[in-house]
């Protein structure tokens, strides 16, 4: 999609979505698989539209890779081509807004983020210029050791001059917010089920899928895949990557360290309200190594970063499999026919709740939304 129709779709949205979208009467029935924070997230914003949803999943509720994420709210320079990062940016404007409906926890403090080899600096600022000659982006600067500090007295930022500060980054605690998704969902009229397994598709055209779970067989006019790094089993596909293992320390609620979220060398780390410290290592994730070894090498890149005496007090050392798209990029809509659709990305925190508002707007009032064009799971067939 061009730059052009992004701005018309930009203005469109200023507007009101519901001058956009035709209201359909007819109640619609959907199944959502997966409860991680893209799946509850449609089936919450599905069960506020008046339709019968279920959400089913093998586990807990957010007990996969969204319990186990670093939990970043951002559109930042990673997130490439541009129309990936303007969807991202309307993430953030469509978080402000579900936060406000559901009193979610989330920190609006920004991020800073810098590195100390010379060659990983000169490419960190490099990107921020391909960022900023984006026609809408995400606001952020340079800015020096001394004004970072100022932010994060906490922080060893070592001297360094180019600190990238992205001012609208937000930090949440995705196991409060599907909680509270699912206190919603329930309210509103819709079940939530686990454990409930999917295990394979027994029947599916355009008019309905059968699906035969753990808990015996369901049949639906539309079922939505929101199962992370499932996904290829479930269809006998190759849209995914081998999923990546990333490494999470959560600990118990310690003395205020970290007011926003800080991108430093080896580890990034961010503080919920509640004192808890939220750290994730830029490695990928040695599998064989015990959870102590995690501790001790994130403890001491901690104390290397972070001006406290303290060891870190883990309450959770945690392995979040990801899943990644084979191009990077969001998978959401249609698979093959009517009754099927996909929501797998990497980003599902900074997306889920523009994914959350885009995709319940498809399936009830059977408009296709141009932001989700780049999107579309026909690009890998």
């Amino acid at each position: 999609m061009n730059r052009r129709d992004f701005l018309k779709i930009l203005g469109l949205f200023a507007i009101s979505p519901k001058k956009i979208y035709a209201q359909k009467n007819k109640t619609k029935e959907v199944i959502v698989v997966g409860a991680g924070i893209i799946g509850t997230t449609i089936a919450y914003e599905l069960s506020k539209r008046g339709t019968n949803v279920i959400l089913i999943d093998k586990n807990k509720p957010g007990s996969g890779c969204s319990g186990s994420s670093f939990a970043w709210i951002n559109a930042t320079y990673p997130k490439q081509p541009y129309s990936y990062n303007l969807f991202s940016q309307l993430g953030i404007n469509a978080f402000h807004l579900i936060e406000k409906e559901l009193s979610l926890d989330i920190k609006w403090n920004g991020s800073l983020e810098w590195a100390l080899k010379i060659e990983d600096q000169s490419k960190l600022i490099k990107s921020i210029n391909k960022l900023k000659s984006y026609p809408k982006f995400s606001p952020t600067e340079i800015i020096g050791y001394k004004k970072a500090e100022q932010l994060e007295p906490n922080i060893k930022f070592k001297n360094n001059k180019s600190i990238v500060f992205s001012r609208s980054d937000g930090a949440i605690d995705p196991k409060d917010a599907i909680s509270k998704m699912i206190s919603g969902i329930r309210t509103n009229g819709g079940s939530v089920l686990y454990p409930c397994k999917f295990e394979k598709i027994l029947e599916s055209n355009d008019a309905f899928t059968k699906i035969k779970t753990s808990t015996g067989i369901l049949k639906c006019q539309n079922i939505i895949f929101c199962n992370g790094t499932d996904l290829d089993n479930s269809f006998g596909t190759k849209f995914l990557k081998a999923p990546r293992p990333g490494v999470i320390i959560k600990t118990e609620p310690t003395e205020s360290l970290v007011n926003s979220i800080v991108y430093g060398p080896q580890i990034h780390a961010h503080q919920q309200r509640n004192g808890q410290l939220i750290i994730g290592e830029q490695i990928t994730t040695p599998l064989k190594e015990s959870p102590k070894n995690h501790l001790r090498r994130i403890n001491k890149h901690f104390k290397n970063m972070v001006r406290t005496s303290n060891n870190l007090n883990a309450s959770e050392v945690l392995i979040g499999w990801r899943p990644i798209p084979k191009d990077d990029l969001p998978i959401i809509g249609r698979f093959k026919n009517k009754s099927i659709y996909l929501a797998v990305m990497h980003s599902g925190i900074s997306l889920a709740a523009i994914v959350g508002t885009l995709v319940t707007q498809e399936i009830v009032d059977e408009v296709d939304s141009l932001l989700l064009n780049d999107f579309r799971p026909s690009r890998f067939f």
